[in-house]
């Protein structure tokens, strides 16, 4: 065995405690890194599964939507295992300056010295990544598991509602890539952890070494301090701002890890707060029970005008919804009615002489060809009698809707679009054809149950057309206790008209029905973003947990090697209560430097990030109060505890023992 290596494991039984601490660093990174790794594998193998034939067509969109996430919690593994190694190697080199000085006297060269420090790294990974990978492949394995209960939760709630139906099954999928790169990855940080305390440690002269110990600067400076933390903490302050700035390559990776472990937390807490949100925006008021029919659509352009041209393979008329209706209102003594839409047929020409003063203002109501969306809505006879009656409507009348309802900025606004002018609109179709339709009234929000308003309000244009055929059709109701039965004899009756003959009945027979409650999509939402804020807070708890010790240990470590120096301060006259001030304020100095970079960064992260989402839904970023003084308080609490803790052990050492320590 080389000198190198030799020295390097003497240096391991000499600091135990150290060697652990860097052992547990690169097995927990290697271990984040494989449990990522199994995530992304098993979700790949999942959604090959789902896809079947189809996985070469989307393939590449699939890969980049598992591994770009993967990448990115890599990434950041990576970061926090380099700011918390490389200030281990950093202060493993530091209490070893006389050691290598005095190799030095006796041959060594600085090439040998640079191994020496690296060889360290290379038998710490030899421990560390076995074991962070078996490690790793456990809290895979388990966070595997877990996630596929969530998913088949997912599949079992979504079946009544989607159109075409699919088994989905997360199981646990490992490969030899996973711990090659799991491996890799680690390896790779540890070595560059090490290699700029060895290319400094190689640089230093043996005199430097032996004469300034740990203090090993070429130059002598004067260290600066702080106008602010001296009119806070008086002398001491300065004092502790002074020592932190003269070895702040020490404390940066500290500070850095620390902050990186905030910021995390305030995001995750940020982007919870979003998808609490969307859950809220996406639940419904009420739980009817609703049965539908869907129509597959053909989607294609008109090859004469080159628009978007879309064909409803089988609508449904109004003579089949309205028997069906009758033939569901026969079951019992509760109302069932029903209502749905057209919105592939039709634009309505834009007529701004019409508008509102809010609706000239709303954005994104006409398209480049001066068309708004429009949606035919049908009803069933005997809820439309009730809305020609609520507005005065002639019974054969078209009824507007005159209300929209749309997110402007994260910011969901109803408004009055078209004002009593209105008489009719004119209609075209994508290959250019045109119409006009005659408005006989209109349907405002106190005409209307709210619930049935706000779910029918889906187009800038909506008008309640009797005896119009829809792509889709929806008949709600409350069966109360008689709910199961009533959902066998509402099967019997749609086979009738709309039998699915497959599993896949939307493609293969060009429709389907469907038999759910109303919260099925918000109960699904619900279990899928709880699955996103378990994994996202289990990695991020092990992260900042990770930095956090890193930052403890930076703290501690540098109390203890001031030990002499202290000494020598209270030989002086500074007095304890003093001292204790001094290392208080160093504390409270690093970590109130990390707190308010991580909440720059964790404040700013989640907002970015909702940019882009409040333009799909109508949810703000609110700014995380609460994790902001939680994250911060924990972190301050736990810094003095262990400061006062280290302050505690210097009391049972006489001056004498430590001004003689080396």
């Amino acid at each position: 065995m080389k000198i190198t290596s030799r020295l390097a494991l003497s240096h391991f039984k000499k600091n135990k405690k150290r060697t652990s601490l860097s052992i547990v660093a690169i097995a927990m990174s290697c271990a984040l890194i494989t449990a990522v790794m199994c995530f992304a594998t098993s979700g790949l193998d999942m959604l090959k599964n789902i896809l079947g034939d189809d996985f070469s067509e989307y393939g590449s969109a699939v890969n980049v939507m598992v591994l770009f996430p993967a990448l990115i919690l890599t990434g950041l593994i990576t970061l926090m295992a380099y700011s918390v190694i490389s200030n281990i190697f950093r202060a493993s080199a530091d209490d070893r300056v006389k050691e290598l000085g005095i190799l030095k006297c006796v041959g060594g060269t600085g090439k040998q010295i640079r191994k020496t420090v690296i060889s360290e790294g290379m038998w710490l990974s030899l421990i560390g990544i076995p074991a962070g990978l078996i490690a790793g492949l456990l809290l895979g394995y388990i966070g595997v598991k877990i996630a596929g209960l969530y998913v088949d939760r997912i599949v079992e709630v979504t079946k009544s509602i989607i159109m075409r139906r699919f088994d989905a099954e997360l199981n646990f999928k490992v490969s030899a890539y996973t711990f090659i790169i799991a491996a890799l990855f680690a390896f790779g940080t540890v070595i560059v952890s090490a290699l700029k305390p060895a290319r400094q440690m190689s640089k230093i002269t043996a005199v430097e070494c032996v004469r300034f110990g740990n203090n090993h600067d070429r130059t002598v400076r004067c260290a600066r301090g702080s106008r602010l933390w001296k009119g806070l903490w008086g002398f001491e302050g300065e004092l502790g701002a002074r020592n932190i700035n003269r070895n702040r390559k020490s404390f940066k990776p500290a500070i850095r890890a620390l902050t990186l472990g905030i910021c995390l937390l305030l995001v995750s807490a940020g982007l919870t707060s979003q998808f609490r949100d969307i859950r809220q925006f996406m639940k419904s008021e009420h739980n009817r029970l609703i049965v539908d029919y869907v129509s597959l659509r053909d989607e294609g352009d008109d090859p004469a005008t080159g628009r978007r041209a879309d064909i409803i393979l089988h609508p449904i008329d109004a003579d089949t919804y309205n028997e069906i209706n009758d033939r569901l209102n026969a079951f019992g003594d509760f109302e069932v009615w029903g209502y749905g839409s057209n919105r592939e047929t039709y634009y309505a020409k834009a007529d701004e002489t019409v508008f509102t003063d809010d609706m000239k203002q709303a954005d994104d109501v006409v398209n480049g060809y001066g068309e708004m969306s429009f949606d035919m809505v049908s009803v069933t006879d005997s809820l439309y009698r009730q809305i020609c009656d609520a507005t005065n409507t002639a019974y054969g009348g078209n009824i507007l809707i005159n209300t929209y309802t749309y997110n402007e900025d994260g910011v969901r606004k109803e408004i009055v679009p078209f004002t009593e002018d209105l008489k009719e609109f004119e209609l075209v179709t994508a290959q250019g054809e045109t119409s006009r339709m005659r408005i006989d009234g209109s349907l405002g929000r106190e005409d209307c149950d709210e619930w049935l308003f706000d779910w029918i309000n889906r187009a800038t244009v909506m008008v309640i057309t009797p005896g119009a055929d829809a792509r889709y059709f929806d008949w709600y109701c409350e069966p109360g206790d008689r709910e199961e039965e009533f959902v066998k004899y509402a099967r019997s009756v749609l086979d009738e008209y709309y039998p699915n003959l497959t599993d896949d009945a939307y493609a293969d027979q060009g429709y389907t029905t469907r038999i759910s409650r109303e919260d099925t999509m918000s109960m699904a939402l619900n279990v899928m973003f709880l699955l996103i804020e378990a994994i996202m807070y289990g990695f991020v708890i092990l992260l900042t947990l990770m930095g956090f010790a890193g930052f403890i240990s930076t703290i501690t470590a540098g109390i203890r090697a001031r030990s002499g120096e202290i000494a020598v301060l209270k030989s002086v006259g500074m007095t304890g209560p003093a001292i204790r001030k001094m290392l208080y304020s160093e504390s409270v100095y690093c970590t109130a430097k990390a707190s308010l970079l991580g909440v720059i960064a964790g404040i700013l992260i989640p907002w970015l990030i909702n940019l882009p989402l409040r333009q799909s839904f109508p949810v703000r970023f609110h700014l995380p109060v609460y994790a902001i003084v939680l994250s911060i308080g924990m972190v301050f609490g736990v810094v003095l505890i262990i400061t006062r803790t280290e302050i505690g052990r210097m009391k049972d050492k006489s001056l004498i023992e430590a001004i003689r320590m080396p």
